[in-house]
């Protein structure tokens, strides 16, 4: 389905349309951001000078944007924001010019004023080669028109909309134009399929949260609430239970991370850093760190180093009840940390590791998943051994049995195994995965789903590549949302780093980082910690990218493989605070 006819079909079902006159283009940003999870649809003005740039860097952003280009007056403003992305173009009259432009294109036009909705229609439908009744049919987006102005300060134009539905029979029309949140209530109760377009909505553009909830307001008022003393009741009810804390459960083996320091070679050291580590502990700690209820499932040897791992987990909060003590062995991973253009180098001594020697069986995941939201797990796991492997198949199974939310952090490791024996088993493993992390390369490297014109090794990466990688992986797995972290690498210790996310159908693009580097291991695992937290707080995929992103960008900060940031700090810099600026 083309965006032009998506767009409509929110118009439509959304019923609200927030105009936007930028002072810059980066208040076009802010609005969609604002506005698209909550399916409003954003309509910029063209009388504006930072309109068409606006509009390029919401697509540039969010290439699956759909949004307006408004007050368009000639043919060269229309073809210019059709060219720009704009799914739609709506001018203040009946302008034949802009309406030809558009027909030609097959965008939505919707012009305006009190006459000529059915002189627009006619146009429409001969640029088309049809009959009105085929255009109506055939191309649905075209079956509109705008009043303009909907009401003055003196008299109120409504009437003119009831008229054309007379003969252009469901007819859609978009009120705007002296439309405000007093007089909402009552356009709405005449029109109870009428679309609304308010420059009120965004007034308070330099507050974005303020704006949002005035946003909700007018949809409130627009779509109305069954049973209000119901749902007073139903509040009322709620305030007086006591919070329920998320509890999330992750599944993997946490190693014995052994480093020089100060960024010395192996060859140099004469001394080791010792901490632990590993992919979903390093989840589970961030997430208990946020104030979630976070369990950690493992098997560690009964042995001072196995406990030592285990008291470090508990340092941080993190459930341990469930770890298994068995076997022989903690795994070990050696860390060179690199410096400028030499890059980090890691070796793996965790053959027999107590965690690969698990089985089916082992684990109670009936009580292990008791009161639980959320079960995640990594690509590293299964990875260890084909027990392992099962093991993970039979934790997910009774996952989704209890009604878990399933993710997974693909974290593709070619020293653990090749890409054949993992494309192999990772691929039965994701069918009932709902969320998938993962970097730059790993859809790459396991699944054969490679960038066309990125090449991560050199860190020149496309945008439009990752969409398509995150589309194709939600299509193949039938999963719900896809985030991907993308590091862009000047050298080994200045990156660039930023995060997108495709939601079965929109695809969001972070701010950007430049980063100076001081540990980037666990960056991911911060950044798979930091959207499953934004997502059980109730965030909009578009804040729980923000955060999952700002959480990632400060793991590079901290040293060790787990993320040691307040939720306060995580929130400052997503929310815009990236000076590093002393907090006094």
């Amino acid at each position: 389905m083309k965006k032009t006819e998506l767009l409509y079909k929110k118009i439509k079902k959304n019923r609200l349309i927030a105009l936007l006159t930028p002072k810059t283009p980066e208040q076009c940003l802010v609005a969609y951001e604002v506005f698209s999870p909550l399916g409003i649809t954003l309509e910029i003005a063209f009388r504006s000078k930072a309109a068409l740039d606006g509009i390029k860097a919401v697509i540039k952003r969010h290439p699956d944007a759909l949004i307006l280009a408004g007050t368009v007056m000639t043919r060269a403003q229309a073809e210019h924001a059709i060219k720009a992305g704009a799914s739609g173009i709506v001018s203040a009259d009946y302008i034949p010019a802009v309406v030809d432009a558009c027909a030609r294109a097959d965008i939505m036009c919707i012009p305006g004023g009190l006459t000529d909705a059915g002189k627009q229609l006619v146009q429409k439908a001969e640029v088309y080669g049809c009959e009105l009744e085929e255009l109506k049919e055939k191309y649905p987006y075209q079956w509109i028109y705008k009043l303009f102005p909907a009401a003055t300060e003196t008299k109120s134009n409504l009437d003119f909309a009831s008229s054309w539905k007379g003969p252009y029979k469901d007819l859609a029309v978009v009120y705007a134009g002296g439309v405000s949140f007093k007089n909402l209530a009552e356009m709405a109760a005449r029109d109870s399929a009428g679309v609304f377009c308010g420059s009120a909505l965004t007034d308070k553009i330099e507050n974005p949260e303020k704006m949002k909830e005035e946003a909700e307001k007018w949809l409130e008022v627009i779509h109305g609430s069954k049973n209000r003393k119901e749902e007073r009741a139903l509040k009322k009810i709620e305030k007086k239970k006591p919070p329920c804390i998320p509890k999330v459960v992750t599944f993997g083996e946490i190693l014995l991370r052994l480093s020089p320091p100060n960024s010395l070679r192996f060859a140099q050291t004469k001394a080791f850093e010792a901490t632990f580590g590993g992919a979903e502990a390093n989840v589970a700690v961030s997430l208990a760190n946020y104030g979630l209820e976070s369990c950690f499932v493992t098997a560690l040897p009964d042995h001072e180093i196995g406990q030592a791992a285990l008291n470090h987990l508990r340092m941080f909060n993190v459930d341990t009840r469930y770890i298994l003590r068995q076997g022989k062995r903690v795994g070990i991973y050696f860390l060179e940390g690199g410096a400028s253009q030499r890059p980090s180098k890691v070796i793996y001594d965790r053959q027999g590791s107590s965690i690969s020697e698990v089985k089916p069986g082992i684990f109670d995941w009936e009580k292990i998943f008791e009161r639980t939201t959320w079960f995640h797990w990594s690509g590293i796991t299964p990875a260890l051994s084909d027990s392992s492997a099962e093991t993970v198949a039979e934790a997910i199974k009774f996952a989704k049995k209890a009604g878990l939310t399933v993710s997974v952090d693909l974290n593709y490791r070619k020293k653990l195994w090749p890409p054949q024996r993992a494309r192999t088993i990772m691929t039965a493993l994701m069918a009932d995965v709902d969320i998938a992390f993962g970097n730059e390369e790993d859809a790459s490297e396991i699944f054969g789903i490679k960038p066309k014109a990125s090449k991560p090794g050199l860190g020149k990466l496309k945008i439009n590549d990752y969409r398509t990688i995150a589309q194709e992986m939600a299509k193949r797995f039938g999963l719900k949302k896809v985030g991907i972290t993308l590091r862009e690498s000047l050298s080994a210790s200045i990156n660039i780093w930023s995060g997108c996310l495709f939601n079965g159908q929109d695809f969001y693009q972070s701010r950007k980082y430049k980063i100076q580097v001081l540990d980037r291991i666990g960056a991911g695992d911060a950044f798979s910690a930091g959207f499953i937290y934004a997502s059980l707080a109730g965030r909009t995929d578009v804040e729980a990218l923000e955060f999952a992103t700002a959480a990632s960008c400060l793991k590079h900060t901290i040293h060790g493989d787990f993320n040691l940031v307040s939720l306060k700090e995580v929130e400052a810099l997503a929310w815009g605070e990236a000076s590093g600026r002393v907090q006094r």
